[in-house]
């Protein structure tokens, strides 16, 4: 018996997209041999025709693509988690429906698996197509997570198109927390990983939904879900301020000029209060994400399901 490959794609807004992106990932996954194929497409409450287009490819290509919709706009975690509970492949690939995940990466990520990985992560080779500051940020996000990280391994530049075994799949999904970050988790689980490396294209159609806003809060979730170093370390903000209010003694007592000592105050004083509301804006962070995780609420509410053919099979 064929095994099945589902292919988790994520969209919000992508009128644009749906239909192109069908066509490019079918042509490749109907070029893999020995294996059936399906593609679950997520409507993560759009309020354009994504949704609609959706299940046009649907009526198309029965056999082939499944479409999943949840009940509003959940973000991209929400969308991905639904998509991971609704697959019923024994390899499951999460990637970005934009085409700047490139579909035709799916066969060599196959090979790994097939040569015994649980997980294959692409891992962007270059930035070619991001500019300066995107550059710079997305540098200093995964320096960040990789000195947070304590005992996990993470790829450089991986972000969610990743390949998982069946194996892989039931484990993650096995985790209590309700608010995980995907590229964290799948980390966690610590099967066998290997890396497949791409060049990331531009984006097919369409705006990005990502601004800074949003990179910002999902770069937060990343770092407060992977450990809780973040906490300890707020603990060497301590010498810090020792450091600060000896120089600031130093300061009082070796200027002549009143003003220099009380504009040397005043500097220090700001100083102090950065570093603490930054330890306060930590700790909040991580207090919030207890919050939603003892509530128990689900990532995201699925209100219509409509399965391809191939997945009716398993």
């Amino acid at each position: 018996m064929e095994k099945l490959i589902s292919v988790i794609a994520p969209m919000f807004n992508e009128e644009l997209l749906v239909e192109k992106y069908c066509a490019v990932t079918l042509s490749v996954l109907r070029e893999i041999k020995g294996y059936k194929h399906e593609i679950i497409l997520v409507n993560d409450g759009s309020s354009d025709k994504t949704f609609q287009f959706m299940m046009e490819q649907h009526q198309n290509f029965p056999d082939e693509i499944g479409v999943v919709g949840l009940s509003r706009n959940f973000g991209l975690e929400g969308a991905v988690n639904a998509g991971l509970r609704k697959a019923k492949g024994d390899i499951i690939v999460v990637m970005d429906a934009d085409l700047q995940d490139p579909p035709q990466l799916i066969p060599q990520m196959l090979k790994k698996v097939e040569n015994g990985a649980d997980i294959v992560s692409a891992s962007r080779a270059a930035r070619k197509h991001d500019g300066f500051l995107k550059k710079i940020t997305a540098s200093l996000y995964y320096k960040l997570l990789n000195n947070l990280s304590g005992k996990l391994n993470l790829e450089k530049d991986a972000a969610n198109y990743r390949m998982l075994t069946r194996k892989a799949l039931n484990i993650l999904l096995e985790l209590p927390e309700t608010n995980g970050v995907f590229r964290i988790t799948v980390p966690y689980i610590g099967l066998k990983t290997d890396v497949v490396e791409y060049d990331r294209d531009v984006r097919f159609a369409g705006k990005t939904k990502y601004h800074f806003k949003s990179m910002f809060q999902y770069a937060m979730a990343s770092i407060t879900g992977i450990s809780v170093e973040p906490l300890e370390k707020v603990l060497y903000s301590i010498p810090l301020c020792g450091l600060g209010f000896i120089i600031s003694l130093i300061g009082i007592f070796v200027a002549d000029d009143t003003w220099k000592m009380v504009w040397t105050g005043i500097l220090f004083a700001s100083i102090f209060t950065g570093i603490l509301s930054a330890c306060l804006s930590v700790i909040a962070i991580y207090l919030g994400e207890v919050l939603l995780e003892v509530k128990h609420r689900p990532s995201a509410i699925i209100t219509e399901y409509v399965p391809s053919k191939n997945s009716e099979e398993v």
